[in-house]
């Protein structure tokens, strides 16, 4: 009888091993692989470029990705705003920003963010400011929404032309 359960308990594992080796790491309940997917393909945009760190904020909002955010910005990170009930300039630095994002993209069901027209763009290889229009959709866990329109003037700045721009300043001119 204890051979029996021996040899049971040792067929048991070799079919349990048997079926893992078979099976490998693969997940019977993942979506099949698109074999049309170009792997060189990215919902980020190319940081090196201004036009990838407006599509990367964008991610970021999307998807309420606080690395994605967090790697755009400068260590000497400033977001500033006028704020109409004190008559002056409210001025978040990066880690304050990070917090409040933070918060916002968790408190949120959804956000939308689409950047509109630029309005200005000057600068050289190493700093460059920017001033584009967006519109910004939150929609909370009460299906509370909110819109806000607004400017959005970005310093980016960079040690070297090769290196990814990050956003230094965020001047925020909007209805909310």
């Amino acid at each position: 009888m204890i051979r029996g359960i021996k040899q049971l308990r040792y067929i048991l594992i070799l079919l349990l091993l048997t079926l893992s080796i078979a099976g490998g790491c693969s997940n019977p309940f993942a979506p099949a692989l698109d074999q049309d997917l170009n792997p060189s393909s990215t919902l980020l945009g190319d940081q090196t470029t201004i036009d990838g760190v407006f599509q990367n904020v964008q991610y970021a909002y999307t998807y309420r990705d606080t690395l994605i955010y967090g790697e755009l910005l400068h260590p000497d990170f400033e977001f500033r705003y006028f704020d109409p009930e004190r008559g002056l300039d409210q001025i978040f630095n990066r880690d304050e920003e990070m917090r409040v994002t933070w918060n916002l993209f968790r408190g949120a069901d959804q956000i939308d963010l689409k950047w509109t027209s630029i309005y200005s763009q000057d600068g050289d290889s190493t700093l460059t400011i920017v001033t584009r229009g967006y519109n910004l959709r939150i929609t909370l866990q009460a299906s509370e929404t909110f819109i806000i329109e607004g400017l959005a003037t970005l310093r980016l700045t960079r040690e070297n032309p090769n290196d990814v721009w990050r956003i230094r300043l965020w001047r925020d001119d909007s209805n909310g």
